[in-house]
C-alpha cells in the first residue's frame, strides 16, 4: 500500500530537486548522486552569495532592534533581513492553524538574529491574517514560557508583560540567570539587574508598603512593581519555591550589605531605623 506523504509536489518541484534532475540527466548520475551533489552547490552558493534566495525566502524591511521605544518609525533605522516563510523540514505541518503558530515562532527569531525585532503588525502582513490571531498565539506562548522577540516584548511596549517580569518569573521557575539571558537574548548584567530590583520590590512588600508607594520611592515604573507584586504572591508561599526564595533573600542580604544606605533609602528604612 502506498502511503502519499503531506505536500508531496511543493517538495517535487522546489528548486534543489529540480536542479537534482537536470543533473542527473545532464552527467547521467544517478537521483541519490544528483540530489547530493545539488545540495552541496545550494549550500555552498549561498555561502559565497549572502543576497541567495531558497524557496520560501524572501526579503523584509524591519525595525532595527536597537532602536528605543517611542521613537519615531520615520526615524527609525531600519534593517533588511532575510525571513524563511517555509522550507522543506516544515511541510510535514499540515494544519494551517498550525503553520501560522509556527512561523509566529520562527519569523520573530529569524528577524532577531538577523539585528531586527518584527512587530505584530509585521506579522500580520507577513501571515495575511488578524492582529486578533497573531495576539492569540503570542498569548498561547506566553503560558508556555516560550519567549517571542517581538518589539513589543523586546521594548516593553504594547500589551503584554515586560521582559523584565518574564525574567523574573524564569528564574522563579528554577532557571539559573545565565540561562534566563540565553533565552531572553538578554545580558546576564541585565538579568541580574532585573533580580536586584525584585529583591528591593520583596523587602517593600514584607515591610507593608504599598505598591505606588515603592515605586515612587524605587523610582521603578508602577507598572513593573505592580507586576513584580503578583510574582511574589504567586510564588512566595509555593514549597516548590522555597529554594528559589531563599536565594533572593541571599541576594537581598548582600544588597543590603554592599549599599546598606541606598537600598534602605529606597524604602524608607532609614528614618525607622534611625528613629
Amino acid at each position: 500500500m502506498n502511503v502519499r506523504t503531506p505536500f508531496p509536489r511543493p517538495q517535487e518541484k522546489s528548486y534543489p530537486q529540480c536542479l537534482a534532475s537536470r543533473l542527473a540527466q545532464d552527467y547521467d548520475l544517478s537521483l541519490v548522486e544528483a540530489t547530493t551533489l545539488s545540495d552541496d552547490l545550494i549550500r555552498e552558493r549561498s555561502q559565497d552569495n549572502p543576497s541567495f534566495l531558497a524557496d520560501g525566502q524572501m526579503w523584509y524591511t524591519a525595525l532595527s532592534k536597537d532602536e528605543p521605544a517611542g521613537k519615531p518609525l520615520s526615524r527609525c533605522q531600519k534593517v533588511r533581513v532575510k525571513l524563511t516563510l517555509f522550507s522543506s523540514d516544515d511541510l510535514s505541518v499540515t494544519e494551517p492553524e498550525k503553520r501560522c503558530e509556527l512561523l509566529v515562532h520562527c519569523l520573530p527569531w529569524g528577524a532577531y538574529e538577523q539585528g531586527a525585532v518584527l512587530t505584530v503588525e509585521d506579522l500580520v502582513h507577513l501571515l495575511i491574517t488578524s492582529e486578533r490571531t497573531i495576539s492569540r498565539i503570542l498569548a498561547t506562548y506566553v503560558k508556555q514560557d516560550i519567549f517571542i522577540p517581538t518589539r513589543g516584548r523586546v521594548k516593553d511596549i504594547g500589551p503584554g508583560i515586560s521582559h523584565k517580569n518574564y525574567a523574573v518569573h524564569l528564574y522563579l521557575k528554577g532557571l539559573t540567570p545565565t540561562k534566563v539571558a540565553t533565552r531572553l537574548g538578554h545580558d546576564l548584567s541585565c538579568v541580574e539587574r532585573y533580580l536586584d530590583d525584585f529583591c528591593v520590590v520583596m523587602m517593600g512588600l514584607e515591610d507593608g508598603y504599598s505598591t505606588m508607594r515603592i515605586a515612587r520611592n524605587t523610582r521603578l515604573g508602577e507598572r513593573l512593581v505592580e507586576e513584580y507584586a503578583i510574582l511574589y504572591r504567586r510564588y512566595s508561599s509555593l514549597p516548590e519555591c522555597a529554594t528559589v526564595m531563599a536565594r533572593l533573600r541571599e541576594r537581598l542580604a548582600y544588597l543590603l550589605k554592599k549599599g546598606p544606605w541606598r537600598v534602605k533609602k529606597a524604602m524608607g528604612r532609614s528614618s525607622i531605623n534611625d528613629g
